[in-house]
């Protein structure tokens, strides 16, 4: 439905209000808003009429209208002006952003908790499955005849360790000849080609000397597993439980802690500048709740994405504005950490 001049500001004006009170609105009310240049009676015909088109809701017979997401959803698309970011924000935002480091994974969740923080809402982001998925180094070092620590180093520069113990004395020729063995067969693969069959084979290949090193192929099975599934972060799930008349929020919360289900989330749709969906446009766990979402540079490898879930009464006029901003200079930082790893030899 094309809504004329009339409705457009009739319609604005309940969701401006709305979003600053959480309560309906009533014709008095609007008329009051508009400065008395249309009567009560005329906005209570568009209202019905809005109301009609799906664009308000009546919560009681005598109560005013409240907006639905189809009239969030015009008003952000159609009508909003997004509030310019004073030179304060840009300053506090990119402060927030300064302290964020590492490689590209830890780099991503401390962003997303940094996010969770300024926002006070549930954060999100992840990397195209591409970024990081494949092996450039693998080590096995030896702290003592027993003690080995095990290094993994993605394509993106990502690195993790784990130390593990062995039941007897390992000889120094035996680790390097492992670690050489292991860098055979997974160095240039993919992350998702170290797998329970893939470690079972390699201690039938070792036979006797196989349970000798299992704690070592242990731990190397799940660097791997960890750095596959560091492509999704999720921060601050706690501020969902802390917003008032959220009653989805804690189911919403239990949801998020499936990575699989934020990963569907964030990669359903145009990757293309900003999303907002809103109420159950995705999914029945999201009535009520609103999704920002923003997409961050990663210089020549493409780009990840970051947003903000929460209530889908936000302000949105400044919320949309402090993601995008914060996302571009995330994507700066990003694209500058792979341009430097780009020109590392893992080798």
């Amino acid at each position: 439905m094309q809504l004329d001049f009339r409705k457009g500001r009739i319609l604005a004006a309940i969701v401006e209000s709305y979003i600053q009170t959480g309560e309906p609105v009533g014709s008095k009310a609007l008329a009051d808003m508009l400065g008395n240049c249309v009567s009560s009676a005329t906005i209570r015909n568009d209202m019905a009429v809005l109301t009609a088109a799906g664009y308000l809701a009546q919560p009681h017979t005598s109560a005013g209208r409240l907006p639905t997401p189809a009239a969030l959803r015009w008003y952000v698309e159609e009508m909003m002006d997004r509030r310019p970011l004073t030179l304060q924000e840009k300053v506090d935002i990119k402060s927030a952003l300064s302290a964020v480091s590492g490689d590209a994974a830890r780099m991503q969740e401390e962003a997303c908790r940094v996010l969770a923080d300024l926002t006070g809402l549930c954060a999100v982001a992840c990397r195209p499955a591409h970024v990081g998925a494949s092996i450039s180094r693998i080590d096995v070092m030896q702290m003592s005849p027993r003690n080995m620590g095990v290094l993994l180093v993605q394509d993106n520069g990502f690195m993790r360790t784990r130390m593990c113990r062995c039941q007897r004395d390992i000889p120094t020729k035996f680790v390097v000849a492992l670690s050489e063995y292991l860098s055979r067969r997974f160095l240039g693969g993919p992350l998702t080609a170290v797998t329970v069959e893939a470690m079972q084979t390699i201690l039938i290949d070792l036979g006797e000397a196989g349970l000798a090193v299992a704690p070592i192929l242990s731990a190397f099975y799940e660097l791997a597993l960890e750095c596959a599934s560091s492509r999704v972060t999720v921060a601050g799930q706690m501020n969902l439980l802390r917003q008032p008349d959220y009653p989805t929020g804690r189911a919403l919360a239990h949801h998020l802690s499936d990575r699989q289900n934020v990963s569907d989330l964030l990669t359903n749709g145009s990757a293309q500048g900003t999303r907002v969906i809103l109420g159950s446009d995705n999914a029945p766990l999201l009535a009520g709740s609103a999704v920002i979402l923003a997409p961050y540079a990663l210089g020549k490898r493409g780009q990840g994405t970051i947003g903000v879930i929460g209530p889908i009464r936000q302000d949105y006029v400044t919320l949309i504005p402090r993601l995008e901003y914060f996302a571009a200079h995330l994507g700066r930082m990003m694209s500058e950490l792979f341009d430097d790893t780009e020109a590392l030899d893992f080798g």
